[in-house]
Formats: C-alpha cells, structure tokens, sequence
C-alpha cells in the first residue's frame, strides 16, 4: 500500500475510534458509573441515548453537504473537535440536561466523521485499493472500543475521569485530519436535494431497509449492553469493562468484510451477521443460568456489528457509484434513525417489560432484517466488485 495511502487509513482509523468508540459507544460503558453518581432510570437513559443517535442523523446530512462544498478537512475537524467538546461535557456533567448536552456532541461527532472520510478515499486512493483503505478505517471503531475498555480499567472505573481523557486523546487524530485530509470542494453539485434523491435510488433501498432494522437491533446492545451483563449476568464493572474489551477485539475482525463479501456475496455475509445478533441476544437471556455466556455474547456481537456496518458501507457506496459520500450518508442516516427508535424503545421495555421480554422483541428485529436483502444483486453478484 503507498505511503499516502497507509497515512490516509491510519487517521480515518483513528478519527473513527475517537467518535465512535471513546464519544459515542462509551456511554454504554460508563452508564453504570455514571447512574451511580447521577440519577437516571433507565428510560432517561434511553432517551439520553436516542438523542445522541438523533444529533448523528443530522451531522450525517450536514457533513454530506459540507464535503460537497468544502472538502473531507474541515467536516473531519468538526468531528474531532466534537469528540473532544462532547466528551469533556460529559466528564463534567452534574445532571441530566449536562449530560444531554454532552452525549449530543458525542453524537455530532460520530455522524460527521463517515461521509468526508468516505470522499477523501474515493478522491485520494485508487480504485483498486479503496476497499481495503475503506475496511481499515471502519475497523476504527474496534479500536476505540479497545481503547476505551483498557482506559477505564486503567482509571479505575472512574467515569469523570476516563472522559477527560478520552477528551485529550480525540485531539490527536483532529490534529491528524488538519495535516492529512484534503480539502478543497469537489466540483460536484450536490445539496439536500442530492442526499433525498439518493433515498430515491431503486438501488439504494434494500440497504436502507436493513440499516433501519440493524439500527433498532443494535442499540439495545451499545446503550444498554453493560447494563444487561450486570442484570443478567451479575457482572462487576471489572467485568463488564473486560466484557466490552472483548466486543472491541471481536469487532477488530470486521477487517475480514472485504475478504467475507468477495467469497460469499454482500447478502450473505449480511444475513451471517444478522444471525450472530440474534445469537447473541438469545443467548444473553440465558446468561442468568451461565454467567460465562456473556463472554461469547461480547465477542459474537462485535464482530456481527462491525462486520456489518462494512456491508452497509460498501453496499451503500456501490448503489451510488458516483456519489459515494451520498450513498454512505444516506445508509449510515438510516441506521442512525433506527438506533433512534431502538434506544427509546429497548429502555421502556427494560423498565416496563425485563430483559428477557426486550431480548426477544429486538432478536425478532434482527431476524427480520436477515429475511430480506441488503443488495440487489445481478449475474455474478455485481456488487462485490469492489473488492475484486
């Protein structure tokens, strides 16, 4: 791989565990910690969640438009910096509204991140080597899961803090973006008007469909996960932050879309993944009987997400060829909207209904997301040309 290209995948790789992994996913880690210090029932939390998710579906817009206009740099800092603000606010949040505040940061971050990396691959990388670069920096959210595990035992569970901390690290890949990153506006028109008719595309719409569905499955894992291994599973916040290592570690693996979807086809590889959530879901119900179980949990949910957030990817950048960024933001929104629904939804049913009932219901989710296609696919499964 040629120098600029290493560079370019180490700080899409980089940025994308800041806000993903340390501003975004973490709030389900620290949520025990911080509901110990704070008062929060859990559908606060969810709803605390869901506008995180909520502050994602509107950067994702913004951030396709800027790209457009302005080149992948300046949305990239308005990533990073977001990490850095939205983390910080947390870190020094004392109530609900503070915690808002913050977690909506969190959440711009994440949604302005996918769509200038996505066009800085297509601009700067051949497109021989754009689906390894691609799978590298969407492996970043592995990363910055690991991170933040190994952080918060390293802080002692300390939740103020590891976000402190995390806040001075999300400095580093926003100082990266401002030397790497081009900037400069593509040349292409493109405007809201660009990013609903993306929404438009006949091929576009499988996608769609299943990053809905995928969004509402998986929030119940990333918001509530840590707080289900304690309530099914007993789990001690050592444990739960060595359990989260685990689901990081897992989801590192994600490295192997590119290789699953070249051997078995994007709907394949899609509907194995849906079938590892469902397993995992199922089998944390059990994981009062067997404590051990939520260590196979962590482990089948990661890799199952990560791997497919890459199908979505790559399926959302294949049916707009010629917008990418469209295509990404479009899926990736999606995704965002459903995790809206499912963070709200997953915490009512946990204080109304138990875990078990919640499990059931969004393992159903996930199953019917695996009855349907994430691509159209023609003679020789013309979507996985990206990766031949």
């Amino acid at each position: 791989m040629p120098a600029g290209n290493k560079r370019l995948a180490l700080t899409g790789f980089l940025l994308i565990a800041a806000a993903y992994g340390l501003a975004r996913f973490s709030w389900g880690l620290l949520l025990p910690g911080i509901r110990q210090d704070i008062p929060l029932s859990l559908s606060v939390a969810g709803t605390l969640a869901s506008a995180s998710f909520a502050a994602y579906c509107v950067a994702v817009i913004f951030a396709s438009v800027c790209t457009a206009k302005t080149g992948p740099r300046f949305p990239s800092l308005l990533a990073g910096l977001c990490a850095v603000a939205g983390t910080a606010l947390i870190a020094f949040s004392h109530s609900a509204a503070g915690l808002m505040a913050g977690v909506i940061c969190a959440g711009l971050s994440a949604g302005l991140v996918s769509p200038p990396m996505a066009e800085a691959v297509n601009r700067n990388v051949a497109s021989g080597e754009q689906p390894v670069v691609n799978t590298i920096i969407n492996a970043g959210t592995g990363g910055g899961v690991i991170f933040s595990a190994l952080a918060v035992l390293a802080l002692t569970d300390n939740w103020r803090a590891t976000y402190l901390f995390f806040a001075c690290v999300s400095l580093i890949p926003t100082l990266l973006a401002l030397k790497t990153l081009p900037a400069g506006a593509s040349g292409e028109t493109f405007s809201l008007k660009t990013q609903f008719a993306a929404f438009l595309a006949p091929a576009l719409r499988p996608p769609l469909v299943v990053a809905f569905l995928s969004g509402i499955a998986s929030a119940a894992y990333w918001s509530f996960g840590p707080v289900m291994f304690t309530s099914q599973a007993g789990a001690n916040e050592r444990t739960i932050t060595l359990l989260w290592l685990i689901t990081g570690v897992a989801g590192c693996f994600g490295l192997v879309t590119g290789y699953l979807t070249n051997r078995f086809g994007v709907n394949a590889v899609h509907r194995m993944m849906q079938a590892l959530t469902v397993a995992a879901f199922v089998l944390f119900i059990f994981a009062s009987r067997s404590p051990l179980v939520v260590y196979l949990v962590a482990a089948l949910y990661g890799f199952a997400y990560i791997t497919l957030s890459g199908v979505l990817l790559v399926s959302g950048v294949n049916a707009t060829a010629d917008k990418p960024a469209a295509g990404l933001g479009a899926v990736f929104l999606m995704l965002a909207i459903g995790q809206v629904a499912g963070a709200a939804a997953f915490g009512l049913l946990l204080d109304s209904a138990g875990a078990v009932i919640a499990l059931l219901i969004f393992s159903a989710v996930a199953l019917l997301a695996m009855l349907l296609p994430v691509a159209r696919t023609q003679k020789g499964d013309v979507v996985d040309a990206a990766f031949k």
